[in-house]
This record gives structure tokens, sequence and C-alpha cells, in this order.
């Protein structure tokens, strides 16, 4: 079992990327929140670590290059919040030979409306994070 820290991570990465793809091809504002849940600050204004995780996992997606988006506004959201080709294509990519209409979006919104972060982790792995997959 992987650490509760890459699940979070894998559901994050998903959150993030199939919200994007729900706008495609439009820009939003990508409220944190929405990917990990109310975020309850401390007695020093600084948000949880559950909340830094999920926007460390933003970032991350737009370092490579699945996202994009302008101005952070402080760690609350950020502006402008685009999936690029390279993560749109992968979404729409058909994962089962046998029905071609299942893709990627789909299996991923499925796995988290269930709460399955193992299939999560094996579908991002799989098509998302390798680099024998690059478009």
């Amino acid at each position: 079992m992987l650490d509760v820290h890459i699940d979070d991570f894998y559901k994050d990465c998903a959150a993030a990327l199939l919200i994007g793809f729900r706008w495609f091809p439009r820009q939003q504002t990508l409220f944190i929140e929405d990917i990990s849940g109310p975020d309850e600050m401390d007695e020093f204004g600084l948000h949880s670590p559950r909340h830094m995780a999920a926007l460390g996992a933003v970032q991350w997606l737009q370092d490579e290059g699945f996202v994009r988006f302008g101005a952070r506004d402080a760690c609350r959201s950020v502006d402008d919040f685009v999936l690029t080709s390279k993560a749109f294509a992968r979404l729409m990519k058909s994962i089962n030979a046998d029905d071609p209409t299942q893709t990627l979006a789909h299996a991923l919104e499925y796995a988290r409306l269930q709460g399955d972060t193992l299939t999560l982790g094996r579908l991002l792995q799989a098509h998302v994070l390798c680099q024998e997959q690059l478009l």
C-alpha cells in the first residue's frame, strides 16, 4: 500500500484534471478547496497541510506541462486554469480496446466517485505519469 500522501497526490491530480476537463477549453479560476475540501487555517493564518498538498499537486501538474494557469491568489486559487493539449489528449484517449468510448476521463471520474484510490493511482501511473506515452 502506498503512503497516504501519495494516495492524496493521485486524488488531487485526478480532481484537478477532471475539473479542467469539464471546463475545457475555457480558462477558469480553480479553487484549491474544490480539490482538497474545506480548509481550516491555523491560529497563524497558515493553510492546512492537506490544502497545501493539493496546491502542490496543481503546481506539479503545471510544471509537468499538463495544465496552465496565471496568477495564484495567495494559496487559495489559481487564475486562468486550463488543461494543455497534452492532458486533454490523454484524458480523451480510449483505455479499453473492447469499448472505445471508455476514455481515461470516464475511468478517472468513476474511480474518484467510488473512492477507489488504488485504481486512481494505477490509471494515473499508466496513462498520465509515464514518460513512454508522450504524445
